[in-house]
């Protein structure tokens, strides 16, 4: 799950032994912004069942420094416990395909429409758990959560016989790592999506198409980030709009300049669109954790 999640990541405990207080204060601000979005509700030990207890999913904290120097924290669940009895029917989620992706990068270059990028933020966050899934604090990620919001959740911390602190919580939103989330996230969205007068494409779940002003308006989306095209920019700032009155205040790019899931997309004119990922595959390389910079005669060398 780090490894998906980021490189350079690391556990709390590690980041904490690195950066000293300036990780601390990332991981209880990360608390406190999970608090704020009412992502957990606090849950006495005792009231627990013994089913709830023996599913109840471990909390995963991982610290990074950004680009810019800033130490960021991410809390997740470890939701592999979750695969024993949630079917792939009642957890997979759709993602936009390669091929609908680039056939609207192709039409929006031929028709040389105005086109944005955004992702909405803790995208999952806005979503509802459809079930009742506990998650549980242990050590010092108790003591965080305490200092995040010490009236909510002092009184349910849990202190065993070899001294260890537990705090239980039962996720009221879909956080990143519950084998559901993604799933949950995509029906709100489209549900959104369809509420604006939009129609899912039926080749792909992940791109939907609405005609506004006798010209079509195309959103495409993977996970959270989103990519908008109309002929009209006013069009596409006023979808924008509309979904940030919902979600909140997304990341924006407009122009003929994108970096959209991971790659480089400009729009050159003339029909004409370039599509790179130097810049990704650098930025993997750059994170690796072990040297790969050696030649090699073969692929399996």
């Amino acid at each position: 799950m780090a490894v998906g999640l980021g490189f350079n990541q690391m556990s709390a405990k590690a980041g904490v032994k690195k950066y000293g207080d300036k990780a601390v204060d990332a991981i209880v601000q990360e608390c406190k912004q999970l608090d704020e979005k009412k992502a957990f509700k606090p849950r006495l030990m005792k009231d627990l069942t013994r089913t709830e207890k023996q599913r109840a999913l471990r909390s995963i904290t991982l610290v990074k420094m950004k680009r810019c120097g800033r130490i960021k924290g991410r809390t997740v669940a470890d939701g592999r416990k979750q695969r024993d009895y949630v079917t792939k029917d009642e957890s997979t989620s759709p993602t936009v395909s390669i091929e609908g992706l680039m056939l609207t990068i192709a039409i929006d270059a031929k028709e040389k429409r105005a086109v944005a990028t955004a992702d909405v933020e803790g995208a999952y966050l806005h979503a509802d758990m459809d079930e009742v899934v506990i998650m549980l604090f242990e050590g010092e990620m108790v003591d965080y959560m305490v200092q995040a919001n010490p009236e909510r959740y002092a009184p349910y911390v849990h202190t065993t016989k070899d001294g260890k602190k537990l705090l239980y919580v039962e996720l009221l939103k879909a956080l990143y790592g519950c084998i559901k989330s993604a799933l949950l996230w995509y029906n709100l969205f489209t549900s959104t999506l369809l509420e604006m007068g939009f129609t899912i494409n039926p080749y792909d779940r992940c791109v939907a198409n609405k005609v506004i002003n006798g010209k079509q308006c195309t959103i495409c989306w993977y996970v959270d980030d989103l990519k908008i095209s109309h002929l009209s920019r006013y069009v596409v700032a006023n979808i924008i709009t509309n979904i940030e009155a919902k979600y909140g205040k997304m990341t924006v790019t407009h122009g003929k300049a994108h970096t959209y899931v991971g790659m480089d997309i400009t729009f050159i004119g003339n029909g004409k669109v370039t599509i790179l990922m130097k810049d990704y595959l650098l930025e993997g390389i750059e994170d690796f954790p072990e040297d790969c910079t050696a030649s090699v005669n073969t692929p399996a060398g």
